[in-house]
Formats: C-alpha cells, structure tokens, sequence
C-alpha cells in the first residue's frame, strides 16, 4: 500500500492565517446575498460555518456556505533537515520528497508493503480484508483486479462497513471500469445501514445530482427518521491498526498507518452537505420539508459523530429559528472544537513517537467518534469552553480582514 504524497504539516501561526483567509474566500464567493458570511477554521479541521451569536441576544441567521464534507489536510512543506522514519532510521529527504519516505530502498519498501498486505488479506474479518482491498488499489498498481475483489466481497455481504467500503471504491474511475461495481448499488448500501443518516443523505445527493427531486426528497425523510449520523471517521485507520496489531515491525507499521490515513483523508464519507442544501432555504410555505430538515438537525447536532454533523445541525436549526439560548449553547461548543481540537497531521511526523500518536487517535475516534475524541481533547486542554471559543472568533475576525484586504487589492 504505497502511500500517496498528501500529507500535513504541523500548523504555525501565520500558515493558519493564509489558510484561513483562502477557506474564507471560498465560501465567500459561495454565500447568496442576503447572507453574513461564515467563519471559518484553521486548516487541518473542519472550518466554522456559522457566526457566533452572543449569549443575551438571539442567535445570528444562520450562513449558507459551501459546506466540506471533510476536515481540509495541508501539505507539508520541504524538510530542511534528517527525519526519522520509524523501522528505518535517520535520513534527509530529496529535496522533491519533503515527506521523508522516497528515500526507501524500493526492495525494502516493496517488501514490507507486501508484508502488510499478505496480513490483511490473511485476516478473517471482511472488514480489514475490505480495507486492504481499497487502501491497496489506490496506493499500488494492479488497481481495477484489487477492485474487482473487493466489490465481489461486497455484494455477497451483509455488513454495511465493507459494502460502505466498496461503494467508495467503485465511485472513481477505476471503479467505474470493473465490472463487479455493477453488482452494487447505494440502495442495498442504505438497506444495510437503515438507521444511520450517511447513507440516505449519499442517496438523496445522487438523487439531486440526477435532478430527480421526488427521490431526494424521500431520501431525506428517510434521513430525518435515523437515529444516527456516522460517516465512519478513521475507519481505515483503525482497522489496519486493529489487524495488524502489536507484533507488526515497525516500518510495516509506519507504511500501513501513513498510506491508510492518505487514503481516508481522500475519501468522502460524509454528505453532511446534502442536509445543508436540502434544508437552507426558505422553509416556510412548505411544512412537511420543513418537519424533515427539524428531525435532521436534531440528529446531526446531537446524535452525529462528527464536528461538520454538528455545525450543519446548527445551521439548519438557525435557519429554522430554533431558541437563542439553544443554539448559542451548540455555537459555543462548535466553535471551540473547531479552534482546539487536535487532528493528526498526515506525514508531518513519521518518527516512532509520531506513528504512536497517529495510531492512538485512530483508535480513540474508531471507538467513539470524531466529535467525542475532540471532546476529550478540549475537556484535558486546561482551558474553559469560553476561551478556546472566544479564541476561534478572534482568528475569525484576523482571516476575515485578510480576505476583504485581498479581494480590495485584486479588484483594483
């Protein structure tokens, strides 16, 4: 599983700034008029969506920006200096290798990326053999035969994890070319994830994508009737993690961990999105959508497992006029997740150290979930909810001013 080169670097100050200003142009160009533009986060998270509204006055009307559906990874730049890459030493990447692992003999990289292949493929659980599947046909070649494999393993499961996994397998082109994605549909993947929104939202998207807008809309109230919103975050991770263990060498491991993060951070697993579309809108000459969009943002802002679950919830709750004190409650905590919550930077580190805490924070979101992984994070940082959040506004208001300064320079 040859990782690909989409990695992270860790966030300096002024980085954060210019990404912040360059997420905030986007989702400029993406408000209507009648809309406050949104915040939003430093790169590496899941931007802010929404302005804060103050504790004694009602909350702001919600923004319609363009809503990721995934946290934004940067790549790191140029290493200046020797690296250690864990199970293989020091060394000082090429100068076109700022991550530190094309350095690798190819012999004792292609060995060692058969090994964790052979032990996932080895492994009795058809998650992990899914994973396998999918990790290896977009870091190795021999793409179209690895997924073939893996939607044959698909369409004869009931498991809605490895149908999940297929499902993203066959969406790219390569997909598209084999023929066993033909075998697979999102129906049968909703059938097999009934009570998880994810799947109807994915459903309801293609609906709209086809402009058929009597089967997005009952997908959306399928939606509305789940219990749950899981888009699987760290999936891949945690189960290469899980299968290979503790017994795994150490450059195995580090090549599994880099390449299975790479390929999850590529993945969209989330169709957050597709509520926001759905329900951002004026609502109030048709009840019914307006029922389904109430369900779903009670499911998204507090029975969803992700940050962008949370702040989509609390647009839609906004727009649809939900109490002050309500939403300033979720606003602050939104906030301050997004300001304070740790996300692994992909290849920044690959020193032993670094691989360790890469994998501990696969498995604290594989067992609990982005949101309460972040949760756990802010609760041990030693700082009020109040302050990370104030804090998040303050970098708001310094990425907002950049952006207007540069959309005055480049209109002159």
């Amino acid at each position: 599983m040859d990782e690909q080169d989409s990695h992270r670097s860790p966030r300096a100050w002024l980085l954060g700034v210019l990404a912040l200003a360059l997420i905030l142009g986007s989702v400029l160009l993406a408000q209507p008029p009648d809309r406050a533009p949104a915040p939003a986060a430093p790169a590496g998270r899941v931007p802010t969506k929404h302005s804060p509204p103050a504790p004694t006055r009602p909350a702001p009307a919600a923004p319609a920006p363009a809503v990721p559906d995934k946290p934004v990874l940067r790549v790191a730049g140029a290493a200046t200096a020797e690296g250690e890459t864990c199970g293989f030493g020091r060394a000082a990447p090429a100068a076109d290798d700022p991550y530190g692992l094309q350095h690798l003999p190819p012999v004792v990289r292609q060995r060692a990326l058969d090994a964790v292949e052979g032990r996932l493929l080895a492994s009795a659980d058809p998650q992990v053999r899914a994973a396998a599947w999918l990790i290896g046909s977009r870091a190795r070649g021999g793409s179209r035969a690895r997924i073939e494999q893996l939607a044959r393993l698909a369409a004869v499961s009931q498991d809605p994890i490895v149908y999940a996994i297929a499902l993203e397998g066959c969406g790219d082109r390569t997909g598209q070319e084999a023929a066993a994605c033909a075998l697979l549909s999102r129906s049968q993947g909703v059938r097999l994830d009934a009570d998880n929104a994810q799947p109807w939202l994915a459903l309801a998207a293609t609906a709209r994508e086809q402009r058929d807008g009597d089967a997005e809309a009952e997908a959306m109230r399928r939606a509305a009737r789940a219990m749950r919103s899981d888009a699987h975050d760290s999936l891949l991770p945690a189960l290469v993690d899980r299968a290979l263990g503790e017994q795994a060498p150490p450059l195995q491991r580090t090549l599994a961990v880099s390449a299975s993060w790479t390929i999850q951070a590529a993945w969209p697993a989330s169709h957050t999105s597709q509520a926001h579309a759905y329900c951002i809108t004026d609502l109030s000459a048709d009840a019914d959508r307006r029922a389904v969009c109430h369900a779903l943002a009670e499911t998204l802002a507090y029975r969803g497992t992700s940050v962008a679950d949370l702040g989509v919830g609390l647009a839609i709750g906004t727009a649809l006029g939900w109490s002050a004190q309500r939403l300033a409650g979720l606003q602050l905590e939104h906030d301050a997740l997004s300001e304070a919550a740790f996300t692994p930077l992909i290849g920044a580190d690959l020193s032993c150290e670094g691989v360790e805490q890469l994998r501990a924070w696969s498995r604290e979101v594989g067992r609990h979930g982005e949101l309460q992984a972040m949760r756990k994070v802010l609760a041990e940082s030693g700082r009020s909810i109040e302050a990370w959040s104030a804090q998040h506004q303050r970098n708001f208001a310094l990425a907002a001013a950049t952006v207007q300064m540069a959309t005055e320079e480049a209109g002159r």
